[in-house]
């Protein structure tokens, strides 16, 4: 978690909403890849009456960072409750691909700018739990990597 207050119960659930509905609408990805998926849920908090330079400022953002490698999804959710509390879901082919995206300079201006302007961030990471989630299968899966090194 970056900047701003700690993951509360109402956002925690929130996240929770948004993220099944975004694996709902988004592609799975192969299951060799399925392991390195990173989806990141982004709270990004507002001033209220200032929510349209948010938003508009956090929509700018999508087009250059669909394009980086690695992104498989970048999707700004906004509150029906409070106009100036936004949700990020992003999904990275990995963890590095999701460093690197904290590296690029739009985004590293995006939080400066978010510093000035008063507005908090709350990041936390998931990785997907696969169906197949068994000790068996842990340890198979775990033989297998080990094995190609």
């Amino acid at each position: 978690m970056s900047e701003g207050a700690k993951l509360g119960r109402r956002d925690f659930l929130a996240a929770s909403a948004a993220l099944a509905a975004s694996a709902a609408m988004s592609p799975a990805p192969a299951a060799a890849d399925e392991g390195e998926v990173i989806t990141a849920a982004t709270f990004i908090h507002g001033l209220p009456g200032r929510e349209d330079d948010l938003r508009d400022h956090l929509l700018s953002l999508a087009a250059p960072t669909r394009a980086e490698p690695g992104c498989l999804q970048y999707d700004l959710f906004q509150s029906p409750d409070a106009a100036h509390e936004f949700l990020r879901i992003e999904r990275w082919k990995s963890i590095a691909d999701l460093d690197a995206h904290k590296a690029m300079p739009h985004l590293r201006a995006s939080f400066e700018k978010r510093m000035r302007e008063g507005w908090t961030t709350q990041i936390t990471a998931w990785r997907r739990v696969p169906h197949d989630v068994t000790r068996a299968a842990v340890t198979a899966r775990r033989a297998r990597t080990s094995d190609a090194r």
